[in-house]
């Protein structure tokens, strides 16, 4: 591959639907990621993409709303991080900004204001990614984790699709080094 040269790397975590808890997925970047002995190599991701569906590639379903008009909200959110959660979280809790391994945060809700269990109104925001940076986000370790969670009001599974355009940047061993330890 020529230098700067981007491509792509994908991951997914799939929540279940009915529970709260948060799930998790490892993306391997052991073959993009070297800390050599005198240069290594680091991996640049330039944007995060991020797709919410249901298992056969679909706007997602939220559950009907049972009061007659009013409307029935659907959360669900998503991370991708350096390093993985402290043991001392909740199985409900997820990675904020505020936690120095987070590097792409995303928010979804779906509102439904029909008595049918419908795909309603979907939006996303995206808190912050790479592409959001001046010049993305330059990573030194082996493994990047995929994190999601939704609340019970989905009827469906989850799949959280991500999509990593990425290069591969030529860095010291010093710098690979200490970067690897700021992000762990």
């Amino acid at each position: 591959m020529a230098k700067g040269e981007t491509f792509f790397i994908r991951g997914q975590a799939i929540t279940t639907q009915g529970s709260e808890n948060r799930v998790e997925t490892e993306i391997d970047l052991g073959s993009y990621v070297n800390l050599g002995v005198n240069k290594g190599t680091a991996l640049r991701v330039h944007g995060v993409q991020m797709q919410v569906c249901d298992p056969t590639g679909l706007p997602p379903i939220s559950a009907a709303d049972t009061t007659t008009g009013e409307s029935k909200s659907a959360y669900s959110c998503a991370a991708i991080t350096t390093a993985q959660v402290p043991s001392s979280f909740a199985a409900t809790e997820m990675p904020q900004l505020n936690e120095d391994y987070v590097m792409f945060s995303a928010s979804i809700v779906q509102t439904n204001q029909s008595d049918d269990n419908d795909q309603g109104v979907l939006s996303h925001s995206l808190d912050i990614a790479p592409q959001d940076m001046q010049k993305g986000y330059l990573l030194a370790v082996d493994s990047l984790y995929v994190y999601a969670a939704a609340d019970n009001s989905w009827s469906e599974n989850l799949h959280f699709n991500f999509l990593l355009e990425c290069s591969i940047e030529t860095i010291s061993q010093a710098t690979a080094v200490s970067l690897s330890l700021s992000q762990q």
